[in-house]
């Protein structure tokens, strides 16, 4: 049985057809405490998304999931759609891929954050105006009068990925789950949200699980790797670890792809330089 020390234990974790004929996740394994970032890696298919979205409890209807879950020393397995809707965004945010898969395209911005404060707190309307104008601040969102009044398709793809993560920490959850949050960006804009990311983390104590399938994110944001193959995780470790000494072939491969680039581990993280590894 799984301990209580860490803020999200995952313990033998399968996902597969109700019918039994296909396991799309195999006795997945990893835990995360608060402050930590851990990096789930895979290539497409490899079942690091609908393993973000068993700990959401918004696996699709034709999957069923087996195994141990525990969050904040709670187990989570035995959840039903009441317990999940009370842990999903009050105390898990989550950040998808694409912001149009949280915003609505016709709604303001300020309503949206504001009716979101409101669905989950007994706040009135000004109060829950103050606290979207202060978490669009926080993740560098200037001129929240504009903002509040503007809507999705008025601001650029980089402002709406922050104004997703305001919506995501709006409820301060203790878990935040960033499924290839950047991968849709331009290389600066994607900086400058990872940048974000470590800030948030370290300031507010919160555990992430970042899915992705680049190695470079990886090595600038997690304490620990994870990489997934084919619903199986095939390797983990500290970052520094997974990244300067590889033991799988498969994460070796992933690091041919990337031959481009070395790693170095300092006190600061794992650092990603340009040249021959």
């Amino acid at each position: 049985m799984m301990g209580v020390a860490e803020l999200l234990e995952v313990h033998k974790l399968t996902i597969s057809t109700k019918d039994n004929k296909r396991v799309l996740v195999k006795e997945s394994y990893f835990s995360l405490d608060a402050g930590e970032t851990l990096c789930l890696i895979g290539e497409s298919g490899s079942g690091k998304t609908l393993t973000g979205k068993a700990l959401l409890g918004m696996l699709p209807s034709g999957l069923q999931m087996s195994g141990e879950l525990s969050f904040g020393g709670e187990a989570m397995s035995g959840y039903g759609k009441r317990e999940w809707r009370q842990v999903r965004g009050r105390r898990i945010g989550v950040i998808y891929q694409h912001p149009e898969q949280a915003l609505h395209p016709a709604i303001p911005i300020g309503r949206q954050l504001t009716d979101l404060l409101r669905s989950h707190l007994s706040v009135t309307r000004h109060a829950a105006e103050i606290s979207a104008r202060t978490m669009l601040d926080k993740v560098s969102l200037k001129d929240a009068d504009r903002l509040m009044k503007s809507y999705p398709f008025q601001l650029s793809g980089g402002m709406n990925q922050r104004v997703m993560i305001a919506m995501a920490l709006l409820l301060k959850p203790e878990l935040l789950i960033a499924d290839e949050p950047t991968s849709a960006l331009d290389l600066t804009t994607q900086s400058e949200i990872i940048a974000l990311l470590k800030e948030l983390v370290e300031e507010e104590q919160l555990g992430m699980l970042f899915i992705t399938h680049d190695l470079l994110l990886a090595g600038e944001l997690a304490d620990t790797i994870a990489v997934m193959k084919q619903g199986e995780i095939v390797e983990q470790g500290p970052a520094a670890e997974v990244l300067r000494k590889p033991k799988h072939v498969y994460t070796k491969q992933l690091l041919e792809c990337r031959s481009s680039f070395r790693f170095t581990a300092g006190d600061g993280g794992v650092y990603v330089h340009a040249g021959n590894r």
